[in-house]
């Protein structure tokens, strides 16, 4: 997504922009008749307000979307975090050999996972936890398929549920961090924000910082707020793995007492 992965520079960039933006808009009004015409000059304070309102009806509308998408990336965490201790605690049903294998690979899925949600924009390392977290789920639906073909019954049946569960949630979470905000529609915001600039410096009759400094920076502001919350691996706003950490430590504590017992 480039410059809206980096919500602080992106925030900088933008209020520099649009500050010059608003500079420009101010000198130009001098090389104008709104300089003297107090006609042409309420109709550029008309086209100014109108676009800002249009601004600030698309940024009110796109704020509750990211916040959107950002509560239900930290709800599949918790969920994925459950639908793999469900599935420890029936693989504790499962018969041996089967029952300390399939505990050894739920515990490396959960490392696996962890490495996935913590990944930052390293592509590679996106990829490597994602393809181990395939390779596990194949090895696990492999480790319990031949039991459920030779001998179905209520327990097998349960904890196939539950990795079926398991490997669904994956699914969900890599596509809502793959959801992000269109490019298109980032354009049309720069657009928009750089139109109100614009005409906002055009329409100052003298130069005052602080009525300058106030529209780019409440558009930076907002902007760099919906790129944080879009934004599902950098920035200020980042979703907790706290609930999957948890897993992850309960999981490999409970391996090594068992492999302990069994030699």
């Amino acid at each position: 997504m480039g410059l809206v992965d980096y919500p602080v520079w992106f925030f900088i960039s933008l209020f520099v922009l649009l500050l010059a933006v608003e500079e420009t808009g101010f000198r130009l009004r001098f090389r104008s008749k709104v300089e003297v015409d107090d006609k042409f000059h309420g109709q550029i304070v008309g086209a100014r307000d109108g676009i800002v309102v249009l601004l600030s009806l698309l940024l009110g509308f796109m704020l509750p979307m990211s916040l959107t998408r950002f509560d239900l990336r930290k709800q599949l965490v918790v969920q994925e975090a459950n639908a793999i201790g469900t599935a420890s605690l029936r693989a504790q049903m499962l018969s041996e050999p089967v029952r300390s294998k399939s505990q050894e690979l739920l515990a490396q899925y959960a490392d696996a996972r962890l490495k996935f949600f913590v990944a930052a924009l390293d592509t590679k390392e996106l990829e490597a936890a994602q393809a181990r977290s395939k390779q596990l789920q194949d090895a696990l639906w492999q480790q319990v398929l031949p039991v459920a073909q030779s001998t179905p019954n209520a327990i097998t049946s349960v904890y196939i549920q539950s990795l079926n569960q398991m490997i669904d949630l994956s699914e969900e979470s890599l596509a809502a961090r793959e959801n992000r905000v269109p490019g298109a529609i980032w354009f049309m915001l720069a657009f928009i924000s750089l139109l109100a600039c614009l005409t906002s410096g055009y329409s100052h009759r003298k130069r005052f910082l602080l009525s300058m400094l106030v529209t780019p920076l409440m558009i930076s502001i907002v902007m760099a707020l919906i790129a944080d919350l879009d934004a599902p691996r950098r920035g200020l706003i980042l979703v907790g793995h706290q609930s999957l950490e948890r897993v992850q430590s309960d999981l490999n504590g409970s391996i090594k007492p068992s492999f302990q017992a069994a030699h």
